[in-house]
């Protein structure tokens, strides 16, 4: 290919090249406008010691030595870009106190004491300073708007534009304004002419003002209530709502009681209507009954000008005694009559004792079952043990439930005595709920007489009742004994016993011997909905069955009655007189018991004005 061929291909390529150029160049250039300004930018406020370091984002700036044996004292600073050494540099808090790199960072030492620079870090960039106050507004000759101190008049048109005044406080400047020319007034007020009609005479105005930042703070935790070991995270949420970013956010944790993990946190910027959100950590106090305290947060932040912006929150939380006491349940479901391993189903409570201090403590430990409950194999609910430091122990015990229904386990309690004090501290959280299911009968064997004579008869009730929550399947039947004869009814049943039901049934007994002192306990069977068996038996029955005696000696033939166990009264044999006279005897008996009192009185009060 020769030389004159190539040339154009050259030159086409070339002309590509500074027209792309171009096209990149000026939407770059293009991306500024009035409303950003390039000026330095507050980036916040550090204090380092030798090998910290201040984060602004893309720069670093680490301290590598510090002299304070000269006068003044001086330091040696590093500065980083993008996690890449760039330069070292020697700073006083005087002549040598502000460095600037690359054009684009600004170093200022404020001072250096204590083994540590104090100092300010600013970055050169355009910012979006300037923000709308009032949107495009429409005004023809004569009409005027305001804003805060400012008012904006229009004075007329003219070929040249349209004449408007602005005044502040009496002091009043006249501009002409044509399409897209602003102005800036005290360095804080623009006017802008977004659009001019000559031939409608009127004209569409803007103004603008420099924009703020604003601090909005909160505090959250997972809960209210901690034990003293667990340390709390609390989640700050820092969030800027205002229209210009935020900068050099310091963030300042204090506590009452406790300690701050790391009280002081910072962070580069926050932009408008974003957030950042801090994590604070805190080990909380020790307390032999536990404590409250108070976490307080404070934020710091800069606008551009380096005008510093604050809020403030707090939270507060409680915190454990040292000693702590919970109470599990496991089954918190039972069903009565339920055979486990040949055993009564039973429920095992655990109570867990921690000692969340860092010394050995001795502990009596409490608990209490409902009257329903019985717990097995413990002769007390009653424990002491020692504690070592930073350490639990658990104490499990079985109870076997009697009744069904749905029991709520009361408190467990933990004592113990500190500084010659003693502390008593129950277990905390949700109460313990046990429901209990199945089927419970009981039964009552009653008899309408149990004083007999050989050959009467007596009438036998038995009344199951369903005391449970379940249908069961009941079944019995009545032993009789010897001597005795069922002449009526029956003494046998089987049937279907619903939750809460009654069931009544009476047979006649005819009794043919006098030695039998009581009836047999009746033994009832049942099977629950759950094919879960059990039994139980009555109450026992007492009898007094005498024999009728003949008199050896008499001329009619009459029954005497022997002498019941009771010892009822003696029949009288007494006759017409001789009743009366038992009856006046008896009063002047009476009668001298009462005279006693009023004569012993007499004979005192004569003795004794004698």
């Amino acid at each position: 290919m020769s030389a004159r061929n190539t040339s154009p291909a050259v030159f086409i390529i070339f002309l590509i090249i500074i027209i792309t150029s171009i096209v990149c160049i000026v939407p770059t250039a293009a991306a500024y406008d009035f409303r950003d300004e390039n000026i330095w930018i507050y980036q916040g406020s550090f204090e380092i010691g030798v090998g910290e370091r201040a984060d602004t984002g893309d720069h670093v700036i680490k301290v590598h030595s510090i002299d304070m044996n000269g006068a003044p004292a001086s330091a040696t600073l590093l500065v980083y870009r993008n996690k890449v050494y760039k330069e070292s540099f020697f700073v006083d808090p005087f002549a040598n106190n502000e460095h600037v790199y690359d054009e684009a960072l600004l170093i200022k030492v404020l001072d250096i004491k204590d083994e540590k620079v104090s100092l300010e870090i600013y970055t050169q960039e355009y910012e979006h300073v300037w923000i709308t106050d009032i949107d495009k507004t429409k005004l023809i000759s004569g009409e005027e708007i305001s804003s805060g101190d400012y008012t904006i008049k229009i004075i007329g048109f003219s070929e040249d534009g349209a004449a408007v005044s602005i005044s502040k406080n009496g002091t009043v400047v006249q501009d002409i304004y044509n399409t897209g020319f602003y102005k800036k007034y005290n360095d804080e007020f623009i006017v802008k002419a977004v659009y001019l009609n000559s031939d409608r005479k009127e004209v569409f105005l803007e103004t603008y003002r420099p924009g703020a930042p604003n601090i909005e703070l909160s505090m959250t935790a997972e809960q209210d209530l901690y034990d003293p070991n667990t340390p709390i995270e609390y989640d700050v949420v820092v969030r800027n709502t205002g229209t210009v970013p935020i900068r050099g956010v310091i963030l300042e944790t204090s506590v009452t009681s406790g300690t701050v993990d790391n009280p002081v946190q910072m962070h580069h910027i926050i932009e408008p209507s974003l957030s950042q959100t801090f994590k604070v950590n805190v080990i909380p106090p020790k307390n032999p009954l536990g404590t409250s305290f108070t976490v307080k947060t404070n934020v710091t932040g800069y606008d551009y000008k380096g005008v510093s912006y604050t809020n403030s929150t707090t939270i507060n939380t409680s915190v454990n005694s040292y000693i702590a006491i919970e109470k599990s349940v496991e089954p918190d479901e039972l069903f009565l009559n339920r055979i486990i391993y040949g055993k009564q189903e039973t429920t095992r409570i655990n109570l867990t004792i921690h000692n969340m201090a860092d010394f050995s403590t001795s502990v009596n430990v409490y608990d209490e079952l409902p009257q329903s409950f019985l717990p097995l194999d413990m002769a007390s609910l009653e424990w002491t043990v020692v504690l070592e430091p930073d350490s639990s122990t658990i104490i499990t015990y079985q109870a076997m439930p009697t009744m069904t229904g749905s029991f709520t386990l009361s408190p467990a309690s933990v004592e113990w005595i500190r500084g010659g004090e003693t502390y008593i501290a129950q277990t905390i959280g949700s109460q313990n709920v046990i429901d209990v299911h199945g089927v419970r009968i009981f039964v009552e064997k009653l008899l309408s007489r149990n004083v007999l004579y050989v050959g009467e008869n007596t009438d036998v009730s038995i009344i199951l009742t369903n005391i449970g929550d379940d249908e069961a399947n009941v079944s019995f039947s009545d032993t009789i004994p010897m001597g005795v004869k069922v002449i009526g009814g029956e003494s046998e049943w089987s049937g279907n016993l619903g939750a809460g039901e009654r069931k009544y049934m009476t047979y006649t007994i005819q009794i043919e011997e006098a030695d039998i002192s009581a009836l047999p306990d009746v033994e009832v069977f049942f099977v629950d909905s759950h094919d879960n068996h059990g039994s139980t038996i009555s109450n026992t029955v007492n009898l007094y069955v005498y024999e009728i005696v003949k008199p050896e000696e008499t001329s009619e033939t009459e029954v005497q009655k022997p002498v019941i166990p009771t010892t009822p009264a003696p029949e009288s044999d007494l006759s017409r007189w001789g009743a009366a006279g038992f009856m006046i005897s008896s009063f002047i008996t009476l009668l001298c018991i009462i005279a006693i009192v009023p004569i012993t009185a007499y004979l005192l009060i004569t003795r004794v004005i004698s």
